[in-house]
């Protein structure tokens, strides 16, 4: 577990932090856990995420998890899935965090766009060390030149091919169904994510 404390004295907000009330089954261990992990908050390597998953309205032990996912492997605390569910979330096992993931996808969608927004963080630092290695004069920062150029649309080399529609827009495909079998119909009908 990470020893950095954050500066910020935010606290986790209270609404919709349990979903159930205090009398339904397991919400004893749920909110004795809970407490657990409110203790140690400013030790946890993921904290500043949790409580920006908290604040969307995510319940505490979904935000816990949501948050610990998005952490790379090397920060995690604790080190597995397992680990989290027992010993922070409270949890028999790492199965109720599979069923929520399988019932509620939007976790999933959730936790990936807490990555790229953690790598977006990096971004202007990334570009700037691109341009400057791509100013070099060493032999070694060619590929890093040759990119940037095509990434300005400068350069194009000489295997590139550029397949676009009229004026540069998008190609238009006519697709004929009149001549298509119903098992055919279906595959591309599922394939374009509906059933007939």
């Amino acid at each position: 577990m990470g020893e950095e404390e954050l500066d910020d004295e935010v606290e986790d907000p209270e609404e919709g932090r349990f979903p159930a009330t205090e009398g339904t089954p397991g919400q004893l261990a749920s909110r004795a856990s809970y407490a657990r992990l409110e203790e140690m908050a400013r030790k946890i390597p993921w904290w500043e995420e949790y409580l920006q998953l908290r604040f969307e309205g995510w319940d505490w032990r979904k935000a816990a998890y949501m948050a610990w996912a998005v952490m790379p492997t090397s920060r995690r605390w604790p080190e597995t899935q397992e680990m989290l569910a027992k010993e922070v979330l409270g949890l028999k096992s790492d199965r109720t965090i599979r069923k929520w993931l399988e019932k509620q996808p939007e976790m999933v969608m959730r936790i990936e766009r807490l990555k790229v927004g953690m790598l977006g963080h990096h971004l202007s630092d990334v570009l700037e060390t691109w341009a400057k290695m791509a100013k070099l004069e060493d032999p070694s920062a060619h590929r890093d030149r040759i990119t940037f150029l095509e990434h300005q649309g400068i350069y194009k080399p000489k295997g590139a091919m550029e397949l676009s529609g009229p004026g540069g827009g998008p190609i238009e495909q006519e697709v004929r169904y009149a001549d298509k079998s119903d098992e055919e119909l279906r595959k591309i009908a599922k394939n374009l994510g509906k059933e007939l």
